[in-house]
Parts: structure tokens; sequence; C-alpha cells
């Protein structure tokens, strides 16, 4: 009976295993032979670091997310992997180098325009912060000019708006500023050909409610305010632009007297321009003669002439120079550029870069990939679309092996999901269960078993560049002495970014003397209690300045309580003041201590409090640091059950730990607070300015605020904690969600 239930397993199980396994591996077959084909098609590649680096955005979109993969630039290995917010299908359009990085926009529906900041180290930033929105099409918002960006486009309130980001800030005006324009502005286009050196600059057209025209500058002053100039009532719109564009040109110190155009007259050589005069001069004094060429503005002093070496590009070859045109002098880059047709060169998607006293002239091309020029030492660097793909696809992805085979799985489908169950059936028959978990942990108890139980210190950590559910695993080194001698041994673990381990702290380890290995002992293998304690009516003693963030301050506060010192990082907002003598609740975290609540908001701190899941949208780091620790700003999406509400709260978080889109975390929040927030936000949303500002306390590190604020003649009260990076003012204009029948709003954006 024995040996015929065995025969009836391997027949209901292995044999259907056995045949599916036949049809994937013809499947796979026939995957490989096509491989060019499912390799990663790329929105866009972009070089990094002089040409150290290289991003590579995939078109793969990962639910309202596309992924930016990181890889160095001489071996294609992959560094870091990250996602970017992106509702918008369409291509990324314009993109701007600047503080050797590259800024590459996106749009989602939900928070607008994202600008992602790919700074030289790797590290992405986004810049927007929820603050811009543009018309649905990313090219009529978002124009790059000569390094900088600029952007055109409605508030969530309809107002126009229009910004630049230059240098990695961002500017940004509302066309319905007070003393801006004469009307009411209802309509912004720009001028044809002042973004592609038709004009000195480029130049918006603004349609007013009272039927008059203006035209505004596309570049900010460093006040953040643009050039403005009335259309006449007899004159044409021709003759304004002209006029604009002299004006402005004289405003931003740029010469219209001395454009440089490409002749549209055979053999199309680039001349200069007198736009005051409408007249052709001479042509530009090339080293070498460039036929049927293209002029690209570089940035405020350069430009990239690149064309042919004969009259008739076909019988000729590319070459170009860069041309400052202040300094006169011109840089050969003909051994760059001869790396591409002419039909690339005149490609309107090919777009180059340089930024001013920066050595690496750069090329970003949809159909050719990206290239990478080192100007003093002629380093070239070229990768295409292809490449990329078969760089995400990883060692042996564009061959039969382990890891295409790993890539095909990986593709899913009916055949592979059929298969995987056929043989995850047996597997989970004769393992059972509850087989592994227990294996794990009789593993894991004979290690503690077999080594000696040793007081440590961690002397070292740093990551080993593998994650798990997104947080990352840490390399710790630990110091502790053995029969006399000092020694130290590595161990591995996965840790949560919020996990206050740092060097310095002591350890408990199980050292296996025979084997040179160790592991921790504690609950969850993390050094540090897990427990939470509270520490009730600890007294201010000491406030310690530590600088400034936006507009509040950042300061080290020091309690006493029970014969203890405990130390706290805050900000404090303009408006709420920490006193020296006064008392709070403080609560003890894996050993670090946070306010658990400060002033009146120590009763509201008890009130019935639900956990939920709160994910990492976007992370803001801050130069001020306090004990190892860095201030950042996270902004997450809180769930539970069907709602969702989105964030943004200050943490300090040690240093070394990274902390990135996409991670997981638990959040604790009182429960009414949650409800009327799901409730409000359900509800109308506007623009509302602050009348009065009153603060009672705080819940955690975040003050507790009695806010009125005035919408269209009516006030609404706002009763919730504020993130004290951005603090509330009186005379601020908030983004607010409110119930015009109870008067209840809350806040959704801050200022900026």
């Amino acid at each position: 009976m024995k040996t015929r239930a065995i025969s009836l397993i391997n027949l209901v199980f292995f044999v259907p295993a056995i045949l599916l396994s036949w049809f994937v591996w013809n499947d796979y077959s026939r995957y490989m032979a096509n491989i060019n084909d499912h390799l990663a098609s790329m929105k866009g590649i972009y070089f990094l670091d002089e040409g150290r680096k290289v991003v590579g955005i995939s078109d793969q979109k990962d639910g309202a997310y596309y992924r930016a993969h990181l890889f160095d630039a001489s071996t294609g290995t992959l560094l870091k992997e990250t996602t970017i917010r992106s509702s918008f299908y369409g291509e990324l359009g314009a993109v701007s180098y600047q503080q050797g990085g590259v800024i590459v926009p996106t749009y989602d529906n939900s928070l607008g325009l994202q600008l992602n900041y790919f700074r030289p180290s790797g590290e992405m930033d986004e810049l927007a912060q929820g603050t811009l929105h543009i018309p649905s099409s990313m090219s009529s918002g978002v124009y790059s000019w000569r390094g900088r960006l600029i952007i055109t486009g409605e508030t969530i309130g309809s107002a126009l708006y229009m910004a630049q980001v230059k240098g990695g800030e961002v500017g940004k005006l509302l066309l319905t500023s007070p003393g801006l324009l004469p009307a009411r502005p209802v309509r912004v286009t720009d001028v044809h050909g002042s973004f592609t050196n038709d004009k000195a600059l480029p130049i918006f057209e603004v349609s007013l409610k009272d039927d008059r025209a203006a035209f505004v500058s596309g570049i900010l002053d460093k006040n953040n305010k643009p050039a403005v100039l009335i259309k006449n009532k007899d004159e044409n719109t021709f003759d304004a632009e002209d006029r604009a564009a002299a004006q402005f040109a004289k405003h931003f110190g740029f010469d219209n007297a001395k454009l440089i155009r490409t002749d549209g007259d055979y053999p199309g050589k680039a001349r200069f321009y007198n736009a005051n005069e409408k007249r052709w001069g001479a042509a530009v004094p090339t080293p070498k003669p460039v036929y049927q060429s293209r002029v690209f503005l570089l940035n405020d002093q350069e430009v990239l002439i690149a064309g042919s070496t004969a009259e008739d590009e076909l019988k000729g070859t590319v070459l170009g120079y860069v041309f400052n045109q202040k300094t006169g002098k011109f840089t050969d880059v003909t051994g760059f550029l001869s790396k591409l047709s002419y039909e690339a060169l005149k490609n309107d998607n090919m777009t180059f870069h340089k930024e001013l006293d920066k050595e690496n002239l750069y090329f970003v091309n949809e159909d050719q990939g990206a290239g990478s020029y080192q100007m003093k030492n002629h380093d070239i660097k070229i990768v295409t679309n292809k490449q990329v793909g078969l760089w995400m696809a990883g060692e042996g992805g564009d061959r039969i092996s382990w890891r295409s085979f790993w890539n095909y799985v990986k593709q899913g489908g009916a055949l592979i999901i059929n298969w995987v169950v056929w043989l995850v059936i047996p597997l989970f028959m004769f393992v059972g269960l509850g087989t592994i978990p227990r294996l794990l942990m009789k593993a894991r108890a004979r290690k503690i078993a077999e080594g000696q139980q040793l007081p440590g210190t961690i002397v070292r950590m740093e990551e080993t560049g593998l994650q798990v559910n997104n947080q990352p695993q840490v390399r710790f080194t630990v110091r502790f002495e053995d029969d006399g001698q000092m020694k130290e041994v590595e161990i591995k673990k996965v840790i949560s970014f919020l996990s206050d381990i740092k060097v310095g702290d002591p350890v408990m380890i199980s050292y296996n003397k025979s084997k040179n290995r160790a592991v921790f002992v504690t609950q969850e293998d993390i050094p540090g209690p897990q427990k939470l304690e509270v520490i009730r009516n600890a007294e201010l003693r000491r406030i310690e300045p530590c600088g400034k963030v936006k507009r509040s301050q950042v300061l080290q506060l020091h309690f006493t309580a029970n014969g203890r010192d405990y130390m706290v990082p805050v900000v404090q907002p303009p408006g709420f003041e920490y006193r020296v003598g006064e008392r709070a609740n403080l609560a003890l975290i894996q050993g670090t201590a946070r306010i658990h609540s400060y002033g009146n908001g120590d009763g509201l701190a008890g009130s019935e409090q639900i956990s939920m899941q709160g994910e990492v949208l976007r992370v803001e780091e801050y130069p001020v640091s306090i004990a190892g620790r860095q201030l950042m700003i996270l902004e997450i999406m809180l769930t539970e059950g069907p709602q969702r509400i989105r964030k943004v709260n200050s943490l300090f978080v040690p240093k070394g730990i990274p902390v990135q889109a996409g991670v997981v975390i638990p959040v604790v929040m009182r429960r009414d607070d949650y409800a009327k927030e799901a409730r409000l936000h359900k509800g109308k949303q506007g623009a509302a300015k602050v009348t009065s500002v009153r603060f009672t306390g705080t819940i955690g590190e975040r003050p507790l605020a009695e806010i009125t604020v005035e919408r269209d003649g009516t006030t609404y009260h706002i009763s919730q904690t504020i993130e004290p990076v951005y603090g509330v003012e009186t005379g601020d204009e908030l983004w607010i969600a409110y119930d015009e029948n109870t008067r209840e709003a809350v806040i959704v954006n801050y200022a900026s």
C-alpha cells in the first residue's frame, strides 16, 4: 500500500511538472532566439559624474513608477536602482544638466510635475515637491534653454505660473502676483522660435482678461521676477515681439545684436545675426568650415556649432566646435561628434548639454542613447539603448544561462505560473508549510549554542548592497575580548532604516571560535531593546541651537528625569517655543529618547491610536545632523483599508542607513485625526490664507496647532499637528481640504 501511495503521488504531481518543464524549455529557447525583443527599452539614458556613471530610465512601469537604474559606465555594473513617479506615458522630454547632475522631469496625476534630480553621486532628489502642475503634454509646459529648465502651467487653483530651475534651485512666480501684469492672465504660449535662438532669450506671450497681450521673459532674475512688456494697442505682434526681445536682452545682459544662427541659404553656415537690425553678419570664424550646420545652445556663454566638412553633407564627415561667445575661444569636439551620423545630428530629439566652467560635453538622444566627452583628456563614452538593456539583463542575460532563464521566468505568463505551481505543490506536500521556519530557528539556536556569549562593541557598519523587502543588509564589525585578546568579527544583518544602531553601541554576541563566526544575541538579532518605555515628567534643563532649516530652528533639547539625562533633537517652527523648566513625557525606543508629548498635547497623545502601513514616496535630506542622525523629510502615503492619505513628516535618521522611495514603514496616528483627515480629503480643496495660529503643545515632536484660515471670505478652523520644518505663520497661503458645512479643514500642502 505504501508503494502504491508513493506511485500515485508521483503520477499526480511529478508527471505534470516534467511535461510543463519541457514546454517551458521550448518557450525559453524561442525567447532567447528573439532576445532583442525582450530587452527592456529605455525612456532615457543620461551620463553622470563626468562620464563615470550612467542613469537608465526604463519603460517598465511599476504602478505609478518608472524604474531608474544607476550603472558604472565602464563596466556596466548595476550600482543602484530606484523609482520615479510618472503617470504620463509620452516621452520624457526636456532635461537639464545642473551642478554636475541631471534633472529629468516626469509627470504624476496626483502630485503634478516631478523634477527628478540625479546628483553626481547617483542619489536622487525630487525638487518640485508637488508644487508645480503643467498641461497634459510635457512638451507644452517644460522647456530646456541654456542649461535651465523653464516651466509654465496652472496651479491646482487654476492660477497661471512660471518657474525656472537654475543651479539646482527652483524659482517660481505666480503670474497673478500684484503689480506684475495690468490684468488677470488667462493663457500663456511660447513665442515661436524664441527657445531656438530666433531671439536672444525665450519669451512667452500672455493673453490678458481685458483682451490685451503682454510679453514676459522666459527666464527669471535673482529675485525670481521676469521682464515684462505690454503690447501697444496699434502695434502688430511681430513688432511687439522684436521690441520685447531687445528690451529683455538688455535687461538680462544678452547681446541681441550678435546672435549665432544657421543661415538658411546653401551651404548652411553658422553666422552672426543682428536681431535689432534684422541683418545677417559674417560667418562664425570656426577653425575649419562647418557646413549644413546646426547650433546648440549650451549655457549663457557657450554654443555648439556642429555640421559637415563638405558643403554637400553626403560627401563629408561630421565635425564641430564649442564656441565661447564671451572669450571668442573655440574648442574642437570633432572626435566626439564623429561618432555620430549626420542624420542623428539633425534629429530633433538630439540635445547637447555642457555646464559653464565644466569640461564635460554630453548628448542625449532617444534613438542614439547617450554620450559623454571629457574635453581635457578626450575621453569618449557612448552607450546605446540596447547596451543598457543588456546591462539590466545582467551578465549572461543575452545567452542561455541561469541569468537569462531567471529573466525569462520574471516575464510571467500562464505557462510559467502553471509550471511554478506544479513545482511548488510537491515541495509543500513533502516538506510541509512549517518545516522551513522551524529549521531556520533551529539553525540559529544551534549557532548560539555552539558559541560563547560575549559582550562587544560595534566599531564599523556598512551596507552590503543587498536589500530584503526594501530594507538594507548591513555588515557590522564587532570588537570583543576573547581569552585576553581583542578580536573583531563581521556579522551581516538586515535592519530597518529606523533602527537606532550606530558605531559605538554595546552588543551581545555568540562567538564560535573554531569557525571565527558570530551572531547577535538579542530578541530579533538587532542590538538594543525593542520595548517602548514612557518616561514621564522629564524636565527641560538646557536648549542647544544646532542651525536653521528653512525658517525653523534645529535644537538639541536636554531633559532630566529620575537622575538621568536625555537628549532629543527637534525642529522648532516660528511661533512655537520650547522653554527651559517646562516638562514633557519622553518615549524611550531602542535606547533613543523622543518626545511623547509636550505641554497641553499630553492628554491628546493618550487618545486611541491605530497602526497602519506607510509607503515612503519621497525623501528630502537636509544638511543638518545631530549626534550621528541626519534630518530628513519623508513624504508618506498612509493606507488603512481603502482609504489613503499623503503626509509629510520630519525625522532624524541615523547616518549611513538608507531611506528611499518604496520602503514601507509602520505609522501610528490618533484614530480621530485619521478619520477626520480621511473625511475632509474626500471633499473640496483650495488655497486659503492663514489669519491666526495658536500652539498648545506637541504630540511627538510635531507641534499641535489651532489655526484659522480664510478662503473666499469664509473662515475655516484647523486643529492638527503640523510639520515643524515647514511651519505655519499668519499670512501664509496653505492648500487645504475643507468642509463648507462644519467649517473644518486640514492642511494638504504648506506654503512654498
